[in-house]
């Protein structure tokens, strides 16, 4: 009985680790400050700070969102607001663990040597193919085939090498 309770003990702490990590995935901890606010304060269980510590991870776009104008990305219009918008449903899906592929994916890529902002970028790249999907076709929300698509990435994604992005 003492080892099944002991078993029991390591799979709890290991599951808080995991939630741990998955958690500071979804949001990663603000150092600094970001338009005068010290990120170490911001909860990321508050939606709006949540989405106030993801647009300091991208301070490309400070100016942008700021002024609410559409920047341009190697050579393509780019919705800043939209862009820290998908972003945040990603961190809502790792915060919820719903689906939980999501995080699973992210344990995947990162294990190939991608970094934080590839793997969001990918992941983000299929919620607007959804968005898209229910606006234009007026289709709903297919959680097997969005298991699936995830379980497809990197896909056609550069190595981590080539990826073209900054490490975050």
């Amino acid at each position: 009985m003492a080892g099944a309770a002991r078993r029991a003990g390591v799979r709890q702490q290991a599951a808080r680790r995991q939630e741990g990590s998955r958690r500071s995935w979804a949001a990663p901890p603000g150092h600094g400050t970001y338009q005068g606010l010290d990120l170490q304060l911001l909860d990321p269980d508050d939606e709006d700070e949540l989405t106030f510590l993801l647009e300091a991870q991208h301070p490309e776009l400070e100016e942008a969102l700021q002024r609410g104008v559409e920047v341009t990305v190697r050579g393509e219009p780019m919705n800043p607001r939209l862009h820290v918008a998908v972003h945040v449903v990603v961190a809502n899906q790792l915060l919820a663990d719903d689906p939980p592929q999501t995080w699973q994916t992210v344990q995947r890529l990162a294990g190939l040597g991608y970094d934080w902002h590839n793997i969001m970028h990918m992941i983000s790249g299929l919620v607007a193919e959804d968005v898209h999907r229910a606006m234009t076709e007026k289709q709903p929300f297919d959680r097997e085939d969005y298991a699936r698509r995830l379980g497809g990435l990197p896909g056609d994604w550069p190595p981590p090498e080539e990826s073209g992005l900054p490490p975050r």
